[in-house]
């Protein structure tokens, strides 16, 4: 994984291709399932994504966690400018626990940023993220597969394994997502067994 500097000099910097400056189209197609019964959603990696305002336009409780002190503070400035509240959070993802488990996490973005030997680690620390019956709504990088990355190319079947049905009930569709960088996402619903 690259180093934290690196990734606030990313933002700094505003190399950040892999960011949209819309909802992604996932999100678009979920959203009156998000819209049905509004909880605490995590959003690790959050960047500056425009879905942090959108969750909490829906009623969620969000909290936002990044590396980049810069995307954080975009985030709590947008949060502030639309009368909206969140918590915030500048922080590794593997040193951070949540108060209480939450209803939704929203992967965007974030498992495909992590070096494949910590997608396994990562996997655990959702578990811990979410109470049982809780949703984790992930896109799925399809980048090249000979890519150094990141974004790391996440392979179904390398998902179905590290994410699997003994702890994880996996939606029966599959959203495709176009991404800035030419890739495509797979948007998938799993619920936390």
């Amino acid at each position: 994984m690259e180093p934290v500097l690196d990734w606030e000099q990313r933002y700094r910097e505003s190399t950040t291709a892999w960011e949209r400056d819309q909802l992604n189209p996932a999100f678009e197609q979920w959203q009156a399932d998000f819209s049905e019964a509004p909880g605490r959603v995590i959003l690790p990696g959050c960047g500056r994504a425009a879905e942090v305002i959108a969750f909490a336009q829906l009623g969620w409780q969000v909290t936002g966690i990044d590396l980049a002190e810069t995307a954080i503070d975009y985030q709590r400035n947008a949060l502030h400018e639309a009368g909206l509240e969140g918590e915030l959070m500048a922080s590794n993802l593997f040193d951070w626990q949540p108060p209480c488990p939450a209803d939704l996490v929203y992967e965007q973005t974030c498992l495909c940023a992590l070096h494949p030997d910590q997608w396994p680690a990562y996997e655990q620390q959702l578990l811990r993220w979410l109470k049982p019956g809780g949703r984790l709504a992930a896109l799925f990088m399809q980048a090249e597969r000979d890519a150094q990355g990141p974004p790391f190319h996440c392979d179904l079947e390398s998902m179905h394994a590290i994410f699997s049905a003994d702890r994880w009930q996996w939606g029966d569709r599959a959203v495709r997502a176009e991404h800035p960088l030419g890739f495509y996402e797979l948007g998938v619903l799993l619920t936390r067994l």
